[in-house]
């Protein structure tokens, strides 16, 4: 009965230890919001059929992106570079490594690099299966 009495003391000991451990990793909000970057609020979603796509986009030094919109949320990381967005109404936005951005939505608007490297994005989209992620003007 001893025996049981130490191991169920050992078994609880190790648990909770085991519950106590602290982790080293760290999490940091990069983008909460109910809007993209001109304010616009994201409407009811209603999506029966739910795809989400990652892209990876480099625009080269002096590039700039085709006249295009996006009918589906997105979110762009700034992984490396300068990118500023314009809108077709000359609207500006200039985003720097690090920073997110709200994609604008059933909006025209083109990206530019205007820095001195290659700008690195991660965008992830989520919309109704078989939604294009963009349409040209």
């Amino acid at each position: 009965m001893q025996k049981i009495i130490k191991l169920t003391i050992v078994v609880f000991v190790t648990i909770l230890c085991i519950a106590n451990v602290s982790y080293s990793a760290n999490k940091e909000i990069l983008l909460k919001t109910t809007s993209t970057w001109d304010n616009a609020k994201y409407k009811k979603l209603k999506i029966k059929n739910p795809e989400v796509t990652v892209l990876k986009i480099t625009i080269n030094v002096n590039e700039e992106l085709p006249m295009h919109k996006h009918d589906l949320v997105n979110i762009a990381y700034v992984k490396k570079g300068i990118l500023t967005v314009v809108t077709d109404d000359n609207k500006e936005i200039t985003l720097h490594e690090g920073e997110v951005l709200p994609e604008l939505v059933g909006k025209y608007h083109y990206g530019k690099n205007t820095g001195n490297e290659p700008v690195e994005l991660v965008v992830f989209y989520i919309g109704e299966i078989g939604t294009p992620l963009s349409v040209n003007k």
